[in-house]
Parts: C-alpha cells; structure tokens; sequence
C-alpha cells in the first residue's frame, strides 16, 4: 500500500504516527512497535538527522523492514530543494519543503518547483505554511507570536496554487516541551481543515496531552508527529542504564529499545 492510499484510507478521527529517528536503537524500537502492533507508522529524518545517518542508509534500512511490514519514510523539514530533491531521488515516500520562514510567494514558488520535481513518482509532498515556534528540545518556554499562525486565506492560495498533498500548519503548536502546555487554536485548526480539504498534519505534539491530539485528529490531522518526546525517552533511560555495572552495549540499549518501543506502541493504539 503507498502512503497516500494509506492516509486516504483513514476512519474519521484516526491518524498516523510520525516518529523521528537518529539512532539504529530508535530505528529498532520502531520496527518492533510495528511488528507488536501491525500499525503501520512513519519513520521521520531531518536535515540534520538525514546527515547523521546518511539519506540512502536509512532509506535502505527502512525498504529491507518494508517488505514485511506497514512503515514509510519522510524526508521531514528540508529546508532547501537540494534536499529535498535529492530524498525524491532516493524514492522516500514522503517529502516535506518546509518554506515556513520565506514569505507565502516564495514559499509556493519552491513548493511548485519541488512538486514538478516529483513529477508522476508516487511520493507525497508536503508544505508548511504558517510558522511553527520552538526547536525539538526540553525548553523553558516558547513565544508563539499571533501572527505566525497559520492565516486560513493563506493556507488555500498555498494548497491551490501549489497542489501539494499535506500541509503542516501552525494553530499554537511549538516544537519541542515546554513547562507550560501551548494553548491551540482548534477553531482555526477546524476552519483550515475545511477550506483545504486535504490532510493536515501536526508538528510539535510532544508537550501536548492526548486529549489535546486526539482533538486535532478529529478536525482533521492525519498525521502526528512525535519527536522532542521520544529524544528524552532515549536520553532518560540511556542515563539510567549507563549507570549500571555493565559494559556490554546490547545489555545498555536493550532497555531504552524497549521503553521507546512501548511508548510507540502507546500512541499508535490511541490514534488508530
């Protein structure tokens, strides 16, 4: 099944988990989500995280799973088409050019351009409009500023004009965990939903209650992402297991494999 079919193929008030990935144990864990749960889930890597692991190792290491198993990859934020051209070049199966930070013209202007890039491939672009606060770390606080979020009458030029498949889109949700849950604007949320009629998708979800994602999930957002949470999973457990009086790397990693994997499995079984 493509991703696209699989987005499509949604109950109302379902969607899919997006998880990001730096490590082979966080890969791991993923995987042994999947196989626990036969749900299938997205496998994300920035820029940065795309680098660390090489683009085409980490395409290879999801396709091997694949072949088995209900799990995808997105290119997710790449800030340039070069980038993003080259994730298209590997087959990701998704691809988002995150123009958030060049004003609505532009933006659409590159989006086009990656879009007739694509071409007839079965991969899913992505666009951001608006502008999510905040970077995938443990922070104090974040400003979110009224007007970086998404305009509704800026979301439908930016979908019509560029047809991109996914818009990530900002109603109040931040990057990364803050001391204080972000408030979201869930009226705009719905508003946009129902102009654009096309799959929204919620970035920063670490830091917000369920209730809070499953609420976006029924206005419309079909995909979730999780990141800044699942790093401080890994960090926490990998802390306490390099404690202890092994040396032996399989015996310190097996743990943390195991309490992400059981928190994937946790929101893949409340979002499906």
């Amino acid at each position: 099944m493509q991703l696209k079919e699989l987005i499509y193929s949604l109950k109302p008030n379902k969607a899919i988990l997006h998880y990001n990935v730096a490590t082979l144990e966080q890969i791991k864990a993923g995987i042994l989500a999947v196989k626990e749960t036969k749900i299938p889930l997205i496998f994300g890597v920035s820029e940065g995280e795309r680098n660390y692991l090489d683009p085409a190792l980490v395409k290879d290491i999801i396709d091997f799973y694949k072949k088995e198993l209900p799990i995808f990859l997105n290119a997710d934020h790449s800030k340039s088409l070069e980038t993003a051209k080259q994730a298209i070049d590997l087959n990701y199966d998704a691809v988002l050019f995150d123009g958030s930070e060049l004003d609505l013209t532009e933006n659409i202007k590159m989006t086009k351009e990656l879009i007739n890039y694509r071409g007839d491939k079965d991969i899913l672009i992505e666009g951001e409009v608006g502008k999510i606060e905040g970077k995938s770390e443990i922070q104090k606080e974040v400003e979110i500023k009224k007007e970086n979020l998404t305009k509704v009458e800026e979301a439908v030029k930016f979908v019509e004009e560029t047809k991109v498949d996914l818009l990530a889109v900002s109603i109040g949700n931040i990057h990364g965990i803050t001391e204080k849950e972000p408030e979201l604007d869930f009226e705009r949320g719905r508003e946009i939903a129902q102009a654009i009629k096309i799959p929204l998708v919620l970035h920063g979800a670490s830091g917000l209650s369920l209730e809070k994602i499953k609420k976006c999930i029924e206005i419309g957002f079909k995909i979730v992402h999780l990141n800044t949470e699942f790093r401080k999973i890994w960090k926490d457990k990998l802390i306490e297991e390099l404690k202890k009086e092994s040396v032996t790397p399989y015996k310190i990693l097996e743990p943390v494999v195991e309490e992400i994997k059981n928190k994937i499995v946790y929101y893949q079984r409340n979002f499906i």
